[in-house]
């Protein structure tokens, strides 16, 4: 599922993937928070407690002035492959539209689909990782969650 949000104009679309996605890596470095704030290009703070938690503007207020106010984010989750009927539906639900954002509570194995400055940025998650991603407007926040 991929939620995209476009803000200024305030439109949210849900589309359905299901495209192949290559094995997860046995290893995976850093939290999630962190490994997506890489592959992004923005800065990341780490918690007190020692995970990852960041929030980023899509734009800048230069480029708000000056492109009017717009852009677009996406969010969204494909299994890893080979799937299961019973993971697509465990994955149904991650991404959910809240308000004018979304918000994904992402439980690993999974691969997150993160749309981001005009660039597709897929981030697997291990078995067991967590994290909370939330697009609210042109702030993009992600929280790293203890894995249990």
């Amino acid at each position: 599922m991929r939620i995209i949000i476009r803000s200024g104009i305030a439109v949210a679309g849900l589309l359905v993937s299901t495209g192949a996605i290559p094995a997860q890596p046995e290893k995976v470095s850093a939290d999630f928070c962190a490994r997506l704030a890489a592959d992004s290009g923005i800065d990341k703070p780490a918690s007190p407690d020692g995970r990852t938690k960041w929030t980023a503007s899509a734009m800048n207020f230069g480029q708000r002035v000056l492109l009017g106010g717009s852009a677009a984010t996406g969010v969204g989750v494909k299994p890893i492959e080979p799937a299961t009927v019973a993971e697509y539906k465990r994955l149904d639900d991650m991404c959910t539209v809240k308000g004018k954002g979304a918000i994904c509570r992402l439980v690993g194995p999974v691969t997150f689909k993160f749309n981001w400055k005009g660039r597709e940025i897929l981030i697997p998650m291990a078995a067991g990782e967590r994290a909370t991603v939330e697009v609210i407007g042109y702030k993009t926040s992600c929280r790293t969650e203890a894995a249990q």
